[in-house]
């Protein structure tokens, strides 16, 4: 009896496909398999609201459960009713099916007459693949296209934003009372108290006015509130466009799916769409003081610790702040996320960090010279000497072994029985004449290795003498070339993750 899986999968974008409906297709055609094979009911795997394109198959929890039971040898089938099912990016369809094939897993996908069963599987499985990617694309234009023609109608196509609420009967934005104070008051400590994002955010949290999915405000969602034209009344759809990224690392690739930033001339824009919550003169302002402060503050340069440190209490990176006062400047660590939401999400206070920097450099470069030093051998001459006259007795024996079998195989007078004995000696001996050269030349290349980490170190100890620390792309790569974390809990290091490494050593060196 063969055991079979299903697997079915639905988007937001194709409602109309069930998942019940693709569940009972693959049944039926189970069923027509013949008596043979058979449903295991507790082998059906079901995504929803899963995209087959923006997202890696392995982010989705049917089909990675469906990985882990097809390597438990759960069932031998697995069926699919199209090959878009399990995905409709065409890198990933042949990597699926030889994930399930590794495990003697028989794939079928019954739409596209495709079955691992059969030489040409691989073969079809190209062109079914660019067809699959090519109908996502055009499920997104055509449901794009639907949303920009609903806007020009003034139809409100997305999530309403805060403040505002969709009628259901007219489609149209209408004033959430319940919420429409939380914009007002943003727009006006902007631009009457001229409060920072960052003051706003804090403000908002400190007094429980949280946003409508109850989360804590930050500077981003303070930001798209004063960005945002819907609260002057005006609707504008079509100013972003959804791209996908894969960022590939040691593990494969992650799927990232990010906004693209469209010309102004492919907006779709209807004035006075819905009741305004500002006034188009307080909107206008909060633009002006935005484009102003964005030229005051250039992009930041990455600090040489942001990335690996992370905050003992809360878990979150810490980023850098810079505050310059009467002509000097100054840096300091603080938690990302009492950065983002204010000092009543995480307790975390801020590090100097010329201070903390300074300390981990002096605490990496001891660390370096007592790691060097543990690599040196006190008398590596007389191993190289001793190994080198093993060596040469080990051969002697080895020659001496390899003429005495030839002699005693050449000479016929000696019985069979005694032949095989001796024969069976000679070769014992060999074997361990050769096993121990194999020994003594790993341990003489560990020697070796060992040898030529400890002068990379050196050298490499010896080159940091002579770097710029001030210079922060300089320290930033010193850091991140040794350390894989470091954990701050208030003002203490708590935690430091090395990566000690000779050839990252050799590549900052050069």
């Amino acid at each position: 009896m063969r055991r079979c899986a299903v697997y079915a999968r639905v988007s937001t974008d194709m409602q109309g496909e069930s998942l019940d409906n693709q569940v009972d297709y693959a049944r039926e055609y189970i069923r027509r398999l013949g008596a043979d094979y058979h449903l295991e009911e507790d082998c059906v795997y079901s995504d929803s609201d899963q995209s087959g394109y923006y997202t890696r198959f392995l982010q989705r929890p049917a089909i990675q459960r469906a990985m882990q039971e097809a390597k438990a040898q759960r069932f031998d089938v697995i069926v699919f009713k199209e090959i878009s099912r399990i995905s409709r990016d065409q890198a990933e369809h042949v990597e699926i099916v030889s994930r399930f094939t590794q495990y003697g897993i028989r794939v079928i996908a019954i739409n596209d007459n495709l079955d691992s069963n059969r030489p040409e599987t691989l073969d079809l499985l190209g062109i079914h693949s660019v067809m699959s990617e090519m109908e996502s694309k055009r499920i997104s234009s055509r449901v794009s296209s639907g949303k920009k023609s609903l806007a020009r109608r003034g139809f409100w196509t997305g999530e309403a934003p805060i403040g505002y609420a969709v009628n259901p009967e007219t489609k149209r934005l209408i004033i959430d009372d319940s919420f429409a104070s939380i914009p007002k008051l943003i727009f006006q400590l902007f631009t009457k108290e001229r409060y920072g994002t960052f003051r706003i955010a804090e403000y908002l949290n400190d007094r429980g006015l949280l946003t409508k999915n109850g989360r804590f405000w930050s500077r981003v969602t303070v930001n798209r509130v004063l960005k945002n034209p819907a609260y002057r009344g005006d609707m504008v759809y079509g100013r972003t466009r959804n791209t996908l990224k894969r960022v590939f690392d040691d593990n494969g690739y992650t799927k990232i799916q990010s906004r693209q930033q469209l010309p102004e001339e492919d907006w779709v824009v209807i004035q006075d769409a819905h009741p305004a919550i500002v006034d188009v003169e307080t909107f206008s302002l909060a633009q002006s003081i935005m484009a102003g402060r964005s030229r005051q503050n250039p992009r930041r340069a990455k600090h040489p610790l942001t990335g690996i440190l992370k905050c003992g209490k809360c878990g979150a990176g810490m980023v850098c702040q810079v505050q310059r006062n009467k002509g000097a400047t100054y840096r300091y660590y603080s938690c990302s996320r009492a950065f983002r939401f204010g000092r009543s999400s995480c307790s975390q206070p801020n590090v100097n960090a010329d201070k903390l920097e300074e300390g981990l450099r002096t605490h990496l470069i001891e660390e370096l010279r007592c790691y060097a030093q543990t690599q040196v051998f006190v008398t590596p001459k007389k191993y190289e000497s001793d190994t080198q006259n093993r060596m040469r007795q080990l051969n002697r024996h080895l020659a001496k072994t390899l003429l005495g079998l030839e002699r005693l195989l050449a000479d016929p007078e000696i019985p069979t029985h005694t032949m095989n004995r001796v024969k069976r000696s000679y070769i014992d001996a060999i074997q361990k004449f050769e096993l121990e050269q194999q020994e003594l030349r790993r341990q003489f290349s560990t020697h070796e290795e060992h040898r030529a980490r400890t002068m990379k170190i050196q050298d490499y100890l010896e080159y940091l003498m002579h770097l710029d620390w001030t210079d922060l792309t300089v320290s930033r790569r010193f850091f991140h070339t040794l350390i894989q974390e470091i954990v701050i809990n208030d003002l203490t290091v708590t935690d430091i993750e090395l990566k000690y490494s000779s050839h990252k050593i050799q590549l900052l060196s050069q």
